[in-house]
């Protein structure tokens, strides 16, 4: 797919309402989940594979955009306090991440 291409779908979802491109979101996200699936499947050969050891726990990959949805946001709320929140979180997400032996709570 070419940038003019791109660009001329980028634009066809902008004159979307906002669920109508949350839908597209969600199409194009379960797509690529399909394709790489089915590639994993049949590309064994050229896929590799990095062991982890069995402490290391990850945090799961997003699999419905959905689940972030809100109709709400506190008036007494600013974005700042949001980003700071996300940053907080993240750091600790990254600390369960570790292996148990290395995590200082």
């Amino acid at each position: 797919m070419n940038p003019i291409m791109v660009q001329a779908v980028v634009a066809a979802a902008e004159q979307l309402s906002p669920t109508e491109q949350f839908e597209v979101i969600q199409a194009l996200t379960r797509g690529l989940q399909q394709r790489y699936i089915h590639a994993d499947v049949t590309s064994t050969a050229n896929t590799r594979t990095i062991s982890l050891p069995v402490s290391v726990r990850r945090t799961p990959p997003v699999t419905n955009i959905a689940d972030f949805a809100a109709d709400f946001w506190p008036a007494d709320e600013t974005a700042d306090a949001v980003n700071e929140y996300v940053a907080q979180q993240r750091a600790t997400d990254r600390i369960y991440d570790l292996p148990e032996r290395d995590v200082e709570l």
